[in-house]
């Protein structure tokens, strides 16, 4: 259809970004804004090969499910797309759509292996982080989130997702002029809270020598630079070390390897539970460095930190590993792009018969998975974690299990 036709439709799904979905005359339409189950009127706004865009004229009915919105910014910044939807039926879709594209992929698994969704709460205030953007156009300064054409910036006052403590942070710099005169066109502010370290903020890279953060876990404190990864949302967090120690549990292995390991939080948790022999690669030396000093604090557990690449990491590891395959629990934590090539080739090329794999990126988990199944493994259990409610993110936390 050209830009600017109207017509009719009923939405049958989300995608993947929060999009409804819905088709007319076998024409794939994406409308922003919608839920499964509404009909409506709508309007083309983009026509591409094999879909096109378009925007509600007018609802002829709504989802029971859907809710006003609770940002004021909802629609504009492009941070959040499910202000619309319950918070449960939120967390329902985005299972939904890992079991979608596991049905495409040919992933298969026992019905007994997919755990309900978890949603951690609450839905708002639980970035422990966020990063805003400045932009001046014609005198005017924005400071805010970047939009969808990496350009301009949403002006917000106060971010619903971020933690109440950075908003008012937030609020004390909006309110000072001499700080907006500071900012500079396309500088970048970091704002990071604890709960020991209260609201840290710097701007585009923080200094070297700012002192480490200190995050609260079930098995005490960890430290982290403040330039390296943790996880934004505590009690998502806390849920997916918790999947972790029940596999520790009932697995019981002499030696965990965790991959892509960051300030060694997995390692960490495996070390509280008593497992003698912790092996962390971490790709980023400052948290590398931050591994070693976290782990040193569980006495007498033998810990190993490499800063490198993983795959080359796990290469070795996994051959020396081979005469007690069955005692070795590996954790990856990959970024979005998955676990490499080469990484997946020595995995399932690996005696290693335990595997930990959480995603934050579905598509790539879904391409890891059929390989990890081509590889002798099978999906024990899969839990969908909404680790970031409101937005289309969310967390897989999975276990592999290989005889």
């Amino acid at each position: 259809m050209r830009i600017g036709t109207e017509f009719q439709c009923e939405v049958e799904t989300c995608a993947l970004g929060g999009d409804g979905i819905a088709r007319v005359g076998g024409e794939v339409i994406f409308l922003p804004g919608t839920l499964p189950g509404e009909k409506l009127i709508g309007r083309i706004t983009a026509e591409k090969k094999n879909f096109s865009r378009a925007e509600v004229v007018r609802f002829g009915s709504k989802s029971p499910h859907r809710i006003a919105p609770g940002c004021r910014y909802f629609g504009r910044c492009p941070g959040c797309c499910y202000q619309h939807a319950d918070y449960a039926y939120e967390t329902q879709l985005k299972q939904r759509q890992v079991l979608d594209m596991m049905k495409s992929a040919g992933v298969a698994c026992e019905e007994s292996a997919v755990m309900e969704p978890f949603a951690p709460q609450p839905p708002f205030g639980y970035r422990n982080k966020i990063v805003l953007h400045a932009h001046k156009v014609r005198g005017e300064t924005s400071f805010g989130y970047v939009m969808a054409d990496n350009t301009t910036v949403t002006d917000i006052e106060a971010c619903p997702l971020a933690h109440p403590e950075i908003n008012a942070e937030l609020a004390r710099l909006r309110a000072d002029k001499g700080f907006f005169h500071s900012l500079h066109e396309g500088m970048s502010v970091t704002f990071r809270r604890t709960e020991r370290d209260g609201v840290k903020f710097w701007r585009n890279a923080p200094a070297k020598n700012l002192t480490w953060l200190r995050e609260k876990t079930a098995f005490g404190e960890l430290s982290v630079p403040c330039g390296s990864f943790f996880q934004v949302n505590p009690a998502g967090g806390a849920r997916l070390v918790e999947r972790f120690l029940e596999v520790v549990e009932r697995v019981k292995p002499r030696r965990v390897i965790d991959l892509y390991a960051g300030v060694g939080l997995f390692g960490c948790a495996a070390a509280s539970r008593g497992v003698p022999e912790i092996l962390a690669v971490e790709s980023d030396g400052a948290a590398a460095e931050a591994a070693k000093y976290n782990l040193g604090k569980f006495h007498p557990v033998s810990s190993r930190v490499i800063a490198g690449d993983a795959a080359e990491a796990f290469a070795d590891s996994g051959r020396q590993g081979a005469e007690d395959a069955g005692s070795t629990l590996l954790v990856v934590d990959p970024p979005r792009t998955g676990l490499s090539g080469k990484a997946m080739k020595e995995l399932c090329g690996s005696p290693l018969r335990n595997i930990v794999y959480i995603s934050c990126h579905p598509a790539t988990w879904t391409r890891d998975a059929a390989r990890l199944i081509r590889g002798g493994f099978v999906l024990r259990k899969l839990e969908v974690v909404n680790m970031f409610p409101r937005t289309e993110h969310f967390e897989l936390f999975t276990e592999w299990v290989r005889n």
